[in-house]
């Protein structure tokens, strides 16, 4: 069953300090992961920031200087992420990584090229393993793959889905213990009106037999977001697209009860202990939700000459984004705060 959020958007935020780095960190990619603020640069570095430490810490720099790193997660483990390079991997070319903590250079985990897709591989991570979706381009066919490697023995890598691009395109893993959620989406590529086709599914890791299970949701779903008590993702409506703006709800997986977040035009969820992160089309408000109050909780608004929020993320009770303007520069700057439990 839906039911509305109870209280109205906007409840204003009290005693969450917010803070940002140093306007020289200037990130691509953000992530808020394993108590840390992850981004990637220019030249395909990677860089972290654990809230507390004196300054942001390199953790990588790609020899490459066409690189771009376009995915990225941590745990207590280490690091992964995704590499793409026209020059080294050709047009459509992407690695991926596992860098383990402490380490210098990375493992190779994947490789594969998806020139004609357009999109490099997508990721999660926990403490055992790496998870990655993408679509590779092979002379046998072109496929969409979901495979796994352990970080006990990141030189094998498991595949445990693939279908041709024709049948089914797979994105954005999600690790909830051993439920591994993703997004699929059924592309009408023949053009028969149907249109594409979305919505989630999740995998049981500690049954090798189990077929994936389809999650009932509410028809157009895409963009997992899953811990041990809520399911979170954005439905988007009618005829648009799955990777388009739309709506985000939670499930709250003791009830079975669904709440819709009274934001609209929302993308990309990411859950925590407790709150709930996603970019909202204007990128004008800087908000977190509370499914346990049914509450959107107001960190802050932007006007005409106010700085834009985006790249929302959190993870733990660590909360990452970027704002950018009005500054001379127009570069964006990270920022980050730590959620109430």
């Amino acid at each position: 069953m839906q039911a509305p959020a109870s209280t109205p958007a906007g409840t204003r935020a009290r005693g969450i300090e917010l803070h940002a780095l140093d306007p020289r960190y200037v990130p691509n990619l953000l992530r808020s992961a394993d108590g840390q603020v992850l981004w990637s640069a220019t030249h395909g570095e990677l860089w972290r920031y654990v809230p507390g430490s004196s300054q942001p810490e390199r953790l990588y720099a790609s020899a490459n200087r066409d690189a771009a790193i376009t995915d990225v997660g941590a745990s207590s483990r280490g690091y992964t992420f995704v590499e793409t390079s026209r020059k080294a991997y050709g047009e459509g070319g992407w690695r991926v990584w596992y860098l383990p903590a402490a380490a210098e250079q990375p493992v190779e985990l994947d490789r594969g090229r998806a020139r004609n897709a357009g999109f490099p591989p997508t990721l999660a991570m926990d403490g055992t393993r790496v998870v990655w979706a993408g679509f590779d381009e092979p002379a046998t066919g072109w496929v969409s793959r979901l495979r796994m490697a352990s970080l006990d023995d990141p030189g094998t890598s498991l595949t445990l889905l693939s279908y041709p691009i024709r049948e089914a395109l797979l994105w954005y893993p999600c690790l909830a213990g051993n439920e591994l959620w993703f997004a699929i989406i059924h592309p009408d590529f023949d053009g028969t009106g149907s249109g594409n086709e979305f919505h989630l599914e999740m995998l049981d890791l500690s049954n090798a037999q189990a077929a994936p299970r389809r999650f009932a949701g509410t028809g157009n779903d895409f963009d997992p977001a899953v811990n041990d008590d809520f399911i979170a993702w954005k439905t988007a409506e009618g005829d648009s697209a799955a990777l388009n703006w739309g709506t985000i709800h939670v499930e709250d997986r003791r009830t079975q009860s669904v709440q819709t977040v009274p934001v609209p035009n929302g993308i990309r969820p990411s859950i925590g202990d407790r709150f709930l992160a996603f970019d909202e089309i204007t990128h004008s408000r800087l908000d977190v939700y509370d499914p346990s109050t049914r509450r959107v909780i107001d960190l802050g608004r932007s006007g005409p000459g106010a700085p834009t929020y985006g790249g929302l993320s959190v993870n733990g009770n660590l909360l990452a984004w970027f704002t950018q303007g009005p500054d001379e520069s127009g570069l964006p700057r990270i920022g980050w705060a730590m959620l109430p439990e």
